[in-house]
């Protein structure tokens, strides 16, 4: 995980989940830019817009948090993007198919490896579906890629 803060907000980037669909480029490009190094700057918008735009994130490898002392009322930082959310349990989990994408999972969900081990538990998750992942069983946007 890589860190991103300032005295408001911290983001935090999951790089191993990060499937690469562009939706932070799209929705917040003064914060997120692939030109720029960093490639996040915490400082290009306001704690609100940015942790709305985490929470559009559909692999969940963007996520924030309000550090000790951060001016950010922490009522509105209760989306899906706070590193401790947790979906309620009675909601179902949904698998949305994406065609020729991931399979996007929105929900509690713990992932289990053949051997019985949990691999991760989190409300969001991209999972391969083509087979071409560099980091399987996640989406690493590979099928994007010709062969």
């Amino acid at each position: 995980m890589k860190d991103y803060k300032n005295k408001d907000i911290t983001v935090h980037w999951l790089p191993e989940l990060c499937t690469h669909p562009g939706t932070c480029l799209r929705l917040l490009p003064e914060v997120f830019s692939l030109g720029s190094r960093p490639w996040i700057n915490v400082d290009g918008s306001t704690p609100e817009k940015i942790m709305r735009a985490i929470d559009e994130c559909p692999s969940g490898a963007l996520r924030y948090s309000l550090p000790e002392g951060s001016s950010v009322d922490p009522n509105e930082a209760c989306g899906v993007g706070n590193l401790a959310f947790k979906k309620p349990s009675e909601e179902p989990v949904k698998i949305k198919v994406i065609k020729n994408g991931p399979l996007l999972i929105d929900g509690n969900v713990i992932l289990i490896d053949s051997a019985g081990e949990i691999i991760k538990e989190d409300c969001k998750m991209a999972l391969c579906s083509c087979g071409r992942s560099k980091n399987p069983p996640f989406c690493d946007g590979t099928h994007r890629h010709p062969k």
